[in-house]
């Protein structure tokens, strides 16, 4: 192979290099119980995105990137995890139940969903919107020459316990507090405690590709 069209050719693979991001929420017990009193409410959660930097000269072009296409994106800071430097922001995420006009607009990549199918129970999970990603996927693409998959992307929650109260909820198919939870399991979760829930990659595919998935009940 000719050299310098070898260099060439290295050059486009390191261009197309999928860009990596991960996405953290917190939620608060507290508004599950008063979205299951008030189901026409809508709150909004802090999150955190995280997406890889494409180098400093582009940081400012990724900033606003970032601004358009998250919710009430702030507070813009590089931190270096494994040697890759990420340019990372506080965003807002939508907390409402999966039916509420306000989940539709297009505008959140990720949504905490919730249902209620008994009195005593509440459903709770995640709505990663396609549509959304898509935009931001050619974006990227067109302003970075960088490719942007979901597979590399991980997205986690901080299920925070802000009440007097021991809570009980059933999880399954996730993460907890590194736990891997593939059946139903019932925890009790006492009062300002966390619990950690990372999504699997399965249970991040079903949502990307379907919509809403559902893997935690809340005893009301």
């Amino acid at each position: 192979m000719n050299k310098k069209v070898g260099i060439v050719a290295i050059g486009i693979v390191l261009l197309l290099v999928a860009c990596s991001g991960s996405i953290t929420s917190e939620l608060y017990i507290r508004d599950l119980l008063d979205l299951a009193a008030s189901p026409d409410e809508v709150f909004y959660t802090q999150g955190t995105v995280s997406v890889e930097s494409f180098g400093s000269d582009s940081d400012e072009d990724l900033k606003e990137m970032i601004a358009t296409w998250f919710r009430d994106a702030r507070n813009f800071r590089e931190v270096t995890i494994d040697f890759s430097t990420y340019l990372v922001a506080d965003i807002g995420i939508p907390v409402a139940y999966a039916d509420n006009e306000e989940l539709r607009n297009g505008q959140d990549l990720l949504s905490i969903v919730v249902r209620k199918d008994s009195p005593h129970e509440l459903d709770f999970g995640i709505r990663l919107d396609k549509n959304v990603f898509a935009m931001i996927q050619e974006h990227v693409m067109e302003c970075f020459y960088q490719d942007l998959s979901i597979s590399d992307w991980t997205f986690s929650i901080d299920l925070k316990n802000d009440t007097r109260n021991v809570q009980s909820m059933t999880l399954q198919t996730i993460y907890a507090n590194d736990e891997p939870l593939l059946y139903p399991k019932t925890i009790i979760v006492k009062e300002r405690e966390t619990v950690k829930l990372d999504f699997p990659d399965i249970l991040r595919d079903y949502s990307y590709l379907y919509g809403d998935v559902f893997f935690g009940t809340l005893a009301l």
